[in-house]
Parts: structure tokens; sequence; C-alpha cells
């Protein structure tokens, strides 16, 4: 039977609430599925969701990619992550516009988790969340790789703009000015 996972606001105030276990936002009753990707369900039991809570690897994308596949994914909930690897990033960001999936974060999505973010059909962050943005480790190599992914994600001049930010600094964007930029497209309230 296909499972079907759900993002909605209630995931935001459901996880925003858990104690950490095995991730450091998600709860006690989340399910690993590897690559810092975990099933959390609602705690009336009415919905499932698929959350990101760590550094993003090549696991990760290929365990989102098996999960995609596997099940009907509406979106992906973002508790927190430093980033992680530009390429596997940029394979669940692809499928995330394909399937024209939403996304949301909690607190943090930092690096190249934002390339994950941006991706999404629905981008949304809770007041209290923040995107942090800066240039890949090589530039001599990333900066074409990225500045193609950037555009075909709707925000090339984003990315110009954090290849100016040297990669050991972070320009940090609130969730306000992220909506003002477009960058998100709801801020939600982090509150119970």
């Amino acid at each position: 039977m296909m499972r079907r996972f759900l993002v909605a606001g209630l995931a935001v105030l459901t996880v925003s609430a858990c104690a950490p276990t095995g991730g450091m936002m998600v709860s006690d009753k989340a399910r690993a599925l590897g690559g810092n990707l975990f099933v959390e369900t609602t705690g009336d039991g009415q919905a499932q969701f698929l959350v990101l809570d760590g550094e993003i690897t090549p696991e990760t994308a290929a365990v989102f990619e098996r999960v995609t596949i596997d099940a009907e994914v509406d979106g992906l909930v973002i508790a927190q992550s430093p980033g992680g690897s530009l390429l596997a990033s940029h394979q669940i960001g692809r499928t995330i516009k394909a399937d024209r999936m939403n996304t949301i974060i909690l607190v943090n999505c930092i690096s190249a988790c934002v390339d994950v973010f941006v991706a999404g059909k629905s981008r949304e962050m809770t007041e209290i969340a923040e995107l942090g943005l800066h240039a890949a480790t090589d530039t001599n190599i990333s900066y074409e790789i990225d500045r193609r992914y950037w555009l075909e994600m709707g925000f090339p001049e984003l990315n110009e703009a954090a290849y100016r930010v040297p990669n050991d600094r972070l320009w940090i964007i609130d969730a306000v000015q992220a909506k003002r930029m477009g960058v998100a497209t709801n801020i939600l309230s982090a509150r119970r």
C-alpha cells in the first residue's frame, strides 16, 4: 500500500515541540529512514510527513529518491540542516521541483540546504527560521554548477549574492527578509 506523506502547518507545530532523538529535533517516535531523513506522524495519527534533520549527504539524496518513488510525497519539512553535499542537495532539489513538492523550514537551513528549500513549489518558513548562504568551498568548480542550478530554480540573483560571501562566513536571511525577497512564499507562526 502506498503511504502518503503530508506537509502542513500542523507539521510545523508538531515537530517544533518534539524532543531530540536520532536527529536534533525529531520526536522519539520518528522513524529514521537514513541520511538524516525521518518520518513523523501527527499526534492524532492522521498524517505523516517527511523531515530532514541534519546534514545533507549522498545517502540523503538516495533515500529521498527512494521514498519519492515508493510513496506520494507532498513536501519536505526541514527541521534544521547545516547543509552538506552540493550535488546531493541539487539532486533532492530537482526531484522536489519536478514533483511540485512544498518545503518548510522550522529553524535553520544553511548552505546547501538552501538549494533544497528554494526548489519547493510553496516555500514556507516559521517566523524564527533563518537561511544561511555563502559561496561554495571550491568556487572554481562549484560556481558554474550552482549558477545553472539556481537559474533553473528561478533565483539566479540570490546565487550571485551568495557567491559574494566568503565560504567561512554566512549571510543570514530571516523569514521576513526571505518573504520580501520572494524566496519564502509564506511565514508560519512557530507558537503552539
